[in-house]
């Protein structure tokens, strides 16, 4: 019989688990990391390459600037500058190297699954049981991770449930992508310039402009062009976006940061194979033919425009920060795919707009303890209010009736976490979040969750540079209507129990840093689609609970710098086992068929990732540094309709890159080949066509500091 997590009995735990510990409390307690998240990073790195030591790396996570060694929980982070030298320019490249996070495709973005749970719904209607947030802002779709991200600080990957500080959505955990804000008193900047195959053009900049002692400006863009990988030009980039932020500080208490961002995404858009095409290694990039009048090309294009706007208010009040943080996002687009000569614009019958319309509206406020307090607190109110509307979402001819949605979405919520020491070197964490979600489709369906969860933890500082902790938590996901055709009503939310002990440590002089963790989480509910087009052509697609999963797994990182800065060992082992209930899908005959036991999709059961840095010291003062990745992902399904057109097999890629750096500093060179073997994995696959992955890439970047 598959354990129930409660809050109860680890409360028992917790109070044996102190009680054998009280003896070590002894151990030094750590410090505070410092809040200037961005100056003390840039510091760090500088100081790592000198000292031949790790340094620390300060994230956002919980709420408040802290060593990211010093957060008990599962999480890596990526730095702005890896991302622009590299030329990270997708969500799906920044995340590939990071641990037990799979990143697949979907009709618009990506799909996002850390330990097996993301999300396989369509927007509106179902939500991705990762938490996205920009600035500290969350947002649901999913175009925004196709642009190419730019004039980043850094991304934090949080695994594992963060329904307490993060709250609904939360259930697989969060990812914090942290632009850079301005800067008073500095005239400073950052440009890059990369030119790749495939027609590769990309540039980005970013410039800080002071205007007084209390205000400045950072402006920032970002434009890419590339041709698409398929044969008849789908799995472009095409994307421009710009952002500006105000940052007015009249005193070390008070801070505002204020911005204003669009986007927008034009090209082909995604694009299919047949599956027997990809079934054969020489023509994975080769598109279907129109059926009926072969050689006519398939003819699209996308257009998508998204404008956000918010502000982040921090005052010190002495006994606490408060923090408030206001947003607004409007977004909409047209998708277009037709064998036809021409693109008639504005023709209902042969575009779906997808969104027609996506409004968010969020509010949070939170009131923090003081960085140096011993007891760490914070609490706050969080509202939300959705509306994502689309029109000819099946790209049917007739677009009216069941083809249309229109769904809204209000949540409210409180929470509260704190973090008690119990001595020197022990500190219980406890938290909880109230959450109300109302949501409305455009039958008339309306529906009303509520649910509350919370975080009991113990930390122990094993060593000055070493923490073990365990933490049980819970969270969920907000149930929701279908509104396709095949109207199966109302889902259910989606619960999860999760029983985590993790390990952070550093070794040999700080130069070798080892995290782990073991869980196993209770997964109820999982929100899942029975979609299948029947033998009499007619669209089946049922929106269902499944009531019981098991999933439990093992994480281990490491990163070594090698003695006398000969470079830096990085790697990662994950093993996953998550299996479905009993969850029942439909043949084309309108037969049933289970799925229980077989793994979640998104789920391999076994990856590895390994990367090297070899830095060499030009006798001009310069810096040339050779990277290595090496990425092995087990065999996974690439969507909830299991069967062999859905099943990926293992596979291994390599990326390869030189980069160079003048002895100044101000400006590089990087050169890079990305999957190297040019293996292209099937990432997507709806009823028969599949969407594949990049193939071998490559290119050079170019990028100066003034």
């Amino acid at each position: 019989m598959t354990p129930r997590f409660t809050l109860s009995p680890l409360a028992a735990a917790a109070s044996a688990a102190l009680t054998a510990l009280l003896p070590l409390l002894a151990t030094p307690a750590w410090a505070q990391a410092t809040p200037d998240t961005d100056a003390a990073n840039e510091a760090s790195a500088k100081a790592e390459k000198k000292s031949g030591q790790l340094q620390t790396v300060t994230v956002t996570a919980e709420r408040r600037a802290a060593n990211i060694q010093k957060t008990a929980i599962a999480m890596q982070a990526v730095s702005g500058a890896e991302i622009t030298e590299q030329g990270l320019s997708s969500g799906s490249e920044i995340l590939k190297n990071v641990s037990n996070v799979e990143v697949q495709g979907a009709a618009r973005g990506n799909v996002i699954a850390m330990r097996g749970i993301g999300s396989d719904l369509p927007p509106g209607m179902g939500e991705s049981a990762v938490s996205t947030n920009y600035d500290g802002v969350y947002n649901f779709r999913a175009e925004m991770s196709t642009l190419g991200f730019f004039d980043l600080a850094r991304v934090e990957v949080l695994r594992g449930p963060q329904g307490t500080l993060y709250g609904r959505n939360a259930a697989a955990g969060a990812i914090n992508y942290v632009t850079r804000d301005p800067v008073l008193g500095k005239h400073e900047g950052n440009a890059s310039l990369e030119v790749g195959s495939h027609s590769l053009m990309r540039g980005e900049l970013g410039f800080n402009l002071p205007i007084s002692d209390t205000l400045a400006l950072r402006f920032s863009g970002a434009a890419i062009s590339r041709d698409g990988y398929l044969s008849d030009g789908f799995n472009d980039a095409k994307a421009t976006g710009a952002r500006v932020k105000l940052l007015y500080k009249p005193s070390a208490d008070l801070r505002l940061v204020a911005g204003a961002e669009r986007v927008h995404l034009g090209g082909k858009g995604p694009g299919f194979i047949p599956q027997a095409n990809w079934d054969n290694a020489d023509t994975r990039l080769t598109a279907a033919v129109n059926p009926t009048t072969p050689g006519l090309e398939k003819v699209g294009y996308q257009d998508y425009d998204a404008t956000k706007l918010w502000a982040q208010l921090d005052w010190n009040l002495g006994f606490g920060t408060l923090t408030v943080l206001p947003a607004w996002q409007d977004a909409s687009g047209i998708v277009y795919r037709r064998y036809d000569a021409s693109r008639p614009p504005g023709s209902e019958e042969q575009y779906n707009a997808d969104p027609k319309t996506a409004r968010q509206k969020s509010g949070e406020v939170r009131l923090a303890s003081p960085v140096a307090s011993a007891v760490q607190w914070v609490a706050g109110a969080y509202w939300y209010d959705m509306l994502n509307a689309q029109e000819c979402l099946l790209g049917a001819s007739a677009c009216a009736g069941s083809n249309n949605t229109r769904d809204t979405t209000t949540s409210k919520a409180a929470f509260g976490q704190v973090s008690v020491p119990l001595g020197a070197a022990t500190r219980i964490v406890g938290g909880l979040r109230h959450t109300k979600d109302h949501k409305t489709a455009i039958d008339g369906s309306v529906g009303d969750w509520t649910s509350t969860d919370g975080k009991l933890g113990l930390e122990h500082d094993l060593a000055p540079q070493a923490m073990t902790y365990l933490t049980l938590s819970t969270a969920y996901r907000p149930g929701g209507f279908n509104t396709l055709p095949g109207n199966s009503g109302t889902f259910e939310a989606e619960k999860l129990r999760s029983l985590e002990l993790g390990l952070k440590s550093r070794w040999l002089d700080n130069r070798l840093q080892l995290n782990g963790a073991v869980f196993r989480y209770d997964y109820k509910n999982y929100q899942a689609i029975d979609f299948a087009i029947l033998n009499t052509g007619t669209l089946f697609a049922k929106f269902l609970n499944v009531p019981q999963q098991t999933m439990s797994g093992v994480e281990a990182e490491v990163q070594y710098l090698l003695p006398a800065h000969a470079g830096r060992l990085r790697g990662s082992f994950t093993w996953l086992d998550a299996k479905l209930g009993d969850l029942r899908q439909t043949n084309p005959d309108g037969t049933q068929y289970s799925l229980q036991g077989n793994p979640l999709p998104h789920a391999p059961r076994l990856s590895m990732k390994a990367g090297y840095e070899y830095p060499m010291e030009l006798a001009s003062g310069a810096a040339l540094t050779l990277r290595a990745d090496l990425r092995h992902t087990g065999k996974q399904y690439i969507s909830i309709t299991e069967n062999a057109n859905t099943l990926q097999p293992a596979y291994a890629q390599a990326d390869v890159s030189a980069s160079y750096r003048s002895a100044d500093d101000k400006w590089g060179l990087n050169v890079y080949v990305k999957n190297l073997s040019n293996y292209v994995p099937k990432v997507a696959n709806f009823v028969g066509s599949t969407m594949v992955g990049a193939p071998r890439t490559f290119g050079v970047v170019a990028s100066t500091k003034f």
